[in-house]
């Protein structure tokens, strides 16, 4: 007998949002001081610096922290979108999902 196509869709519920709450992606900073694991909310689950992280300035640093977070963040958005897109049967881009859990940073704005 073929599934309730509402309890198919409640099943494809459930593991979409199980996989959301697992899901991690993890970057390192070309020269190994920055290490994120990112979470598919967006959020920063991990923010690992190594002792060569506080050679570099602040500035410096900042901005290698964000570059990380947000490698970390595509690799989470581009997992996420391809195990829904498993789920779903159909393939998905990132902004498929509404793209990044991160918010843009606005370089105009001041710091």
């Amino acid at each position: 007998m073929p599934e309730d196509p509402a309890e198919d869709m409640r099943r494809k519920a459930r593991e979409i949002e199980r996989i959301a709450v697992e899901l991690e992606g993890e970057a390192v900073s070309e020269d190994g001081s920055v290490r994120v694991v990112t979470g598919a909310a967006g959020n920063i689950k991990v923010l690992d610096l190594r002792m060569s992280a506080f050679q570099l300035s602040g500035v410096e640093l900042g901005e290698l922290i964000v570059e990380t977070i947000r490698d970390a963040d595509r690799r989470t958005q581009a997992d996420l979108a391809q195990r829904v897109g498993a789920v779903m049967g159909t393939a998905l881009a990132p902004e498929d999902l509404g793209g990044s859990g991160l918010a843009p940073i606005d370089p105009e704005e001041p710091r």
